[in-house]
C-alpha cells in the first residue's frame, strides 16, 4: 500500500513538472505588434559626416569612434571621431597585394579595449581570417594598412560561415554561408577543442528538402548581432516576423513575434518557386539591428520597394529589451540602411545609402523612459 501511495505521489510530481516545462517552452515565444509599445514617435534625423565625400553603407560605434563601410573605393573602412566627426583617417587596401584585403571583407562592429589599444574585430571570407585590428596603432601610423594583433584561421570547409563573433568563452559564432547544406540559424566553432556545434533551422518550412541552398539562405536571412558583455546573441530575420535571442550553447531563450508567418510549417516548399519573385511578397520581418547592454533596436525590412505601394522616405525601427518587452517603436523619415546604437550618450546612428546619407537621432528621453 506504501509503494502505492508513493508511485501515485511521483506519478503526480512528473504531471506537474511536465505542465511547468510546457508553460517555460512556451513563455519564451513574446508577440508583439505596434499597438503594445508603450510609446510610438517620429523622431527627426541631423545629417553628420557631411564635407565626406565616401558613399558609407553601414556604420558602427566603436567606443570614441565612428566606423563607416564603404562598398567602393580603395579603402574598406573610414574613422571618424565620435564627437567632433573628426575624419581620422582610412582602415584597409583593397587588392591583391603583402597586407593588401580582397573583397568581400567585412566587420560586424565587435571590438575590445586593451592597454595596447582598440581591438576591432575584422573577417575575411576568401582567406578565411578572422583578424584583431589594432584600430588605435594603425590610426596612429597614418597609412591605411591595418596593423593586425591576432588572427584565427578557419577553414571554410569544415566550417563555412558567412558572420563572425567571437564569444567570452573563446568561441566563434557564425551564421551560415550562403550555398551550405544542412545549414543552421547559428553555430559556434571552437577553436581549442576544434568542434562545432549547430542550431536547428527554424520556424520549420514543409518539404524545405526541394529547396536549394541558395534560396534557402534567402528565407533565412538576417541580421546577427551580439550583446556588449555577455554571451547572448540575437538574430532578426528578415522574411519571418520573429527576433530570436539566443545563449551561449545556441538554446532559444527569447522569441520576439509578430504577424503569423513565423510559425512552423506556414509555408510550403511547394509553393515556393525559385524563377519567380519568391522573396518580395513573404517579407515580412527586419533588414537592420543593433544592439546595447539594456536594448535591441530592429530595422523593419521594406516590404514594397518596386511597387506602386513603395514608400521611398520611410523606415520603422522597434526597440525591446532583452526580456522581448516592448519599449518604442520609432517611426522615421529616412530608407535608413544600416543602424547603430551609443546608449551611454541617447544617440542612435544611421545610414541612408540610397541618398548618400549618414544621420543622427537623439533619442536619450526615450531611452530613459
Amino acid at each position: 500500500m506504501g509503494d502505492l501511495k508513493f508511485k501515485k505521489e511521483w506519478f503526480l510530481i512528473l504531471v506537474i513538472f511536465g505542465l511547468v516545462s510546457n508553460s517555460m517552452g512556451q513563455s519564451i515565444i513574446t508577440k508583439v505588434s505596434k499597438r503594445n509599445f508603450p510609446l510610438v514617435k517620429k523622431i527627426k534625423g541631423e545629417e553628420i559626416l557631411i564635407d565626406d565625400y565616401n558613399h558609407h553603407h553601414h556604420i558602427f560605434v566603436v567606443s570614441d569612434y565612428l566606423l563607416t563601410l564603404v562598398n567602393s573605393g580603395p579603402h574598406n573602412y573610414h574613422v571618424f571621431d565620435k564627437k567632433t566627426y573628426k575624419y581620422l583617417g582610412p582602415i584597409g587596401i583593397r587588392g591583391e597585394g603583402p597586407n593588401e584585403w580582397q573583397i568581400p571583407q567585412t566587420t560586424l562592429g565587435q571590438y575590445e579595449k586593451t592597454k595596447d589599444g582598440l581591438l576591432l574585430w575584422n573577417y575575411d571570407y576568401l582567406r578565411g581570417n578572422f583578424n584583431k585590428i589594432n584600430l588605435t596603432k594603425t590610426l596612429a601610423s597614418k597609412s591605411a594598412k591595418p596593423i593586425i594583433e591576432n588572427t584565427i584561421r578557419i577553414n571554410m570547409r569544415e566550417f563555412p560561415y558567412f558572420q563572425l563573433f567571437q564569444g567570452n568563452n573563446g568561441k566563434i559564432y557564425a551564421t551560415s554561408w550562403i550555398y551550405e547544406q544542412n545549414r543552421g540559424r547559428l553555430k559556434y566553432f571552437d577553436p581549442i577543442t576544434k568542434t562545432s556545434k549547430k542550431s536547428e533551422l527554424f520556424p520549420k518550412i514543409r518539404n524545405a528538402h526541394l529547396l536549394p541552398s541558395e534560396v534557402l539562405n534567402s528565407l533565412y536571412g538576417a541580421p546577427f548581432d551580439k550583446h556588449p558583455s555577455m554571451d547572448k546573441y540575437v538574430q532578426a530575420l528578415f522574411v519571418f516576423n520573429r527576433i530570436d535571442i539566443f545563449d551561449e550553447n545556441l538554446k532559444v531563450v527569447k522569441s520576439i513575434v509578430d504577424g503569423d508567418n513565423w510559425q512552423d510549417n506556414y509555408y510550403d516548399a511547394k509553393e515556393i518557386n525559385p524563377t519567380e519573385n519568391y522573396i518580395r511578397p513573404r517579407i515580412n520581418g527586419f533588414n537592420g539591428l543593433a544592439v546595447s547592454e539594456n536594448f535591441i533596436f530592429a530595422l523593419e525590412a521594406k516590404r514594397n520597394v518596386g511597387t506602386d505601394q513603395e514608400k521611398e522616405n520611410e523606415s520603422f525601427i522597434r526597440v525591446y529589451n532583452w526580456d522581448g518587452k516592448p519599449v518604442a517603436f520609432l517611426e522615421i523619415e529616412h530608407d535608413l540602411s544600416s543602424i547603430d546604437i551609443d546608449e551611454a550618450s541617447g544617440i542612435l546612428y544611421a545610414t541612408d545609402y540610397t541618398h548618400e546619407l549618414v544621420l543622427k537621432f537623439d533619442i536619450n528621453q526615450i531611452l530613459k523612459r
